[in-house]
């Protein structure tokens, strides 16, 4: 009767890498290229988002340096070399991008441009809404809509602001939302707002407002 060897796990490992042995390699290979290529992408952001907010920290120097001492006439100046200066950023992704566009609709907007702060706040907000930013450049975009009597896209800009979890001021955006849309004569949409301010925070002071106009619209 013929013997029956066993064969022990480790022999079958070993058959196992020996017969693969250049698929395993290559396969190591292409993940250490992976990592390097990811280590050297991430180490290049970093360099690039250092010295994009560098220079975004000059530029906001430069414009609030000893402001107090200046005539409106040099401020103006001051924030027509900024708004120029900050055109290169403004199109740059991820943290700066979101901060050049920030900064350069809080300028437009001291300004009195109100179609450029709704720009760049609406840009910041784009650029990533996931940032704790977002609903603030949102919230501010729509305040800059308004001014234009841009109801449309203040109603958006409102609507996103309020609907996040995160936002200190979701109520003041509820209420400017259910405005907006009184302005629009949706009465509809504005009880809708003022219905869902009041679930979410009806004892703040936005609370109590948007119950006096829940009472004026329903009653109307």
């Amino acid at each position: 009767m013929a013997k029956i060897e066993r064969t022990t796990v480790g022999e079958k490992v070993s058959s196992y890498v020996e017969s693969r042995e250049k698929i395993l390699i290559t396969i190591l290979v292409v993940l250490v290229v992976a990592i390097v290529s990811y280590v050297v992408c991430v180490s290049a952001i970093s360099k690039s988002n250092e010295k994009g907010l560098a220079a975004l920290d000059a530029i906001e120097y430069s414009l609030t340096m000893n402001s107090s001492d200046l005539s409106e006439e040099d401020l103006e100046a001051r924030r027509a070399v900024a708004i120029a200066n900050l055109q290169p950023y403004v199109a740059k992704s991820r943290v700066v991008g979101v901060r050049a566009n920030l900064l350069a609709g809080e300028i437009s907007y001291s300004k009195k441009d109100y179609q450029a702060s709704a720009k760049y706040y609406f840009t910041a907000a784009e650029k990533d809404k996931k940032a704790y930013t977002a609903p603030i450049a949102y919230f501010n975009a729509g305040v800059s809509f308004e001014n234009v009597e841009d109801f449309e896209n203040a109603e958006k800009c409102y609507k996103a602001a309020s609907e996040s979890p995160d936002f200190l001021s979701a109520a003041h955006a509820y209420f400017s939302l259910g405005r907006v849309r009184e302005s629009m004569g949706n009465v509809e949409g504005a009880i809708e707002a003022y219905k869902a301010l009041n679930d979410k925070s009806p004892d703040s002071s936005w609370g109590n407002l948007a119950k006096s106009r829940l009472i004026a619209l329903e009653n109307n």
